[in-house]
């Protein structure tokens, strides 16, 4: 789940205009443009659309979980920085700070990748050459991957 860079302020903002202009629970296309807009966002009516339909099983609108989802999108609205900080304590499960081959086998396996080669991994993004993966190296990879 994305770690949200809202302010409370933001954030009750957010619900207080979709509880203002949403119907029985859902925001329509023009609601939800008006709501963009007011950060900055201006979607077509055709862009509108695809994000309902992509996040939606309403065709008709979103709820304000789906909203708040949608937005997260824009990274002014994020804290990549928590998330990748979250990510890399999944692999760091002892809390050294570094991730090894082991941790990033052991995690890959339990994912179903039994056979990812953590080996190749750790060579291609450990910079310093030390044998492990501190948070600097994984974060330039989420950012290359992602």
């Amino acid at each position: 789940m994305p770690k949200f860079n809202l302010s409370p302020a933001q954030y009750k903002g957010f619900l207080d205009f979709f509880n203002r202009h949403s119907h029985k629970g859902f925001m329509g296309p023009d609601e939800i443009r008006a709501a963009l807009c007011k950060f900055g966002i201006e979607p077509t009516r055709n862009e509108l659309q695809e994000m309902i339909e992509a996040i939606s099983v309403d065709r008709d609108g979103i709820n304000f979980q789906a909203f708040v989802d949608y937005c997260s999108a824009y990274k002014d609205l994020r804290n990549v920085h928590e998330e990748y900080a979250e990510a890399f304590r999944i692999f760091d499960t002892q809390g050294k700070g570094s991730l090894s081959v082991e941790d990033i086998t052991l995690v890959m396996s339990k994912m179903g990748l039994a056979d990812f080669d953590a080996q190749k991994l750790v060579d291609e993004i450990d910079a310093n050459k030390d044998g492990v993966v501190d948070f600097e190296e994984f974060v330039a990879l989420m950012k290359k991957r992602l």
